[in-house]
């Protein structure tokens, strides 16, 4: 009798521990749609397996990660996440010619929108329903996020928003401006470009799908994304270059005029300073004294002190 009471017991082990193995668990950095099978190739969302937990086990279902790290759009020379910045119009001259192009470089930092709370309904789900399906950002699997296709996303949805956003912007301030960063003109492009790039990015995906880095996915806001400018230079070489020799030619233009006029001013001072009586006799007494010194070089040098402190000097043989 004992030993046919421990065959269930070992029955019930052997099949619970591979279900348990085989759980589906999400990654410390990821998030988990749940798709349960439907009828024919029907399936349904079922519910969202949070980073570092683990949730049923999808025999015949899907799961799809998605990343609740944070992530960048960083338009940078070398090491970014693209080198080919945003080319823009400036500010027309007082001729009403546009303003020479200039080519914008910037960050932006943000979060996938993964609050799940709403279900079907959260900003994850309708953000996967809408778009992350349909440039197949994420297989079939734990491991199925594609960085490619995630970039793919980027250029399609926030990179218009970000340069419809710049070129608008840009065109309120001339060239010079914006390539020396005159009166701070960088952080006031920033301000402004909030409403126009968000109000593109939630037209491109269809909702708030992004959030600025400061979102806590413990909570329903989703603060907006703000871009940095990083850099604005000419976009024609040539134009840089002649101004560069401009500002060269000015700042050495200026350094002339100082050096000029400090010689002038001191010219003055002299002139002045031969009407003067007292300036006059320290000049008198310096020459003597440099006349001592000369002779007390030479020993055949007599110096004789005549009436009124008046110096001869005799250099006899």
């Amino acid at each position: 009798m004992r030993f046919r009471r421990a065959i269930p017991a070992v029955v019930l082990a052997a099949l619970v521990a591979p279900l348990a193995a085989c759980s589906t668990r999400a990654p410390a950095d990821q998030i988990l749609l749940y798709y349960k099978s439907g009828v024919g190739e029907n399936k349904a969302f079922q519910e969202c397996i949070e980073p570092g937990t683990a949730g049923s086990y999808p025999i015949d279902d899907e799961v799809f990660a998605l990343p609740t790290s944070l992530r960048t759009w960083n338009i940078r020379p070398e090491g970014g996440d693209t080198n080919t910045p945003i080319k823009s119009g400036t500010k027309p001259g007082k001729d009403g010619q546009p303003g020479p192009e200039v080519v914008v470089y910037a960050t932006a930092e943000f979060y996938l929108n993964t609050n799940c709370a709403d279900g079907k309904d959260s900003p994850i789900v309708q953000f996967w329903e809408r778009t992350g399906r349909r440039y197949n950002l994420s297989a079939d699997g734990e491991d199925g996020f594609d960085e490619k296709a995630w970039k793919t996303v980027l250029l399609n949805t926030l990179v218009p928003a970000e340069e419809k956003a710049i070129r608008e912007v840009t065109r309120n301030y001339t060239a010079d401006e914006l390539d020396a960063n005159l009166g701070g003109v960088w952080k006031q492009m920033e301000d402004a470009l909030g409403a126009t790039f968000l109000t593109e990015l939630k037209a491109k995906t269809g909702g708030e799908y992004f959030c600025g880095p400061t979102y806590n996915r413990a909570k329903p806001e989703c603060p907006p994304i703000r871009i940095s400018i990083t850099d604005v230079n000419f976009a024609d070489q040539g134009i840089a270059d002649a101004r560069a020799r401009v500002f060269k030619a000015e700042q050495d233009a200026k350094a002339a005029l100082i050096a000029a006029q400090a010689q002038v001013n001191q010219a003055k001072l002299l002139s002045q300073a031969a009407q003067d009586a007292k300036y006059m006799e320290l000049k008198r007494i310096e020459a003597q004294l440099e006349m001592a010194k000369a002779c007390a070089s030479n020993p055949n040098c007599t110096l004789i002190l005549g009436a009124g402190s008046g110096v001869n000097v005799n250099t006899g043989k």
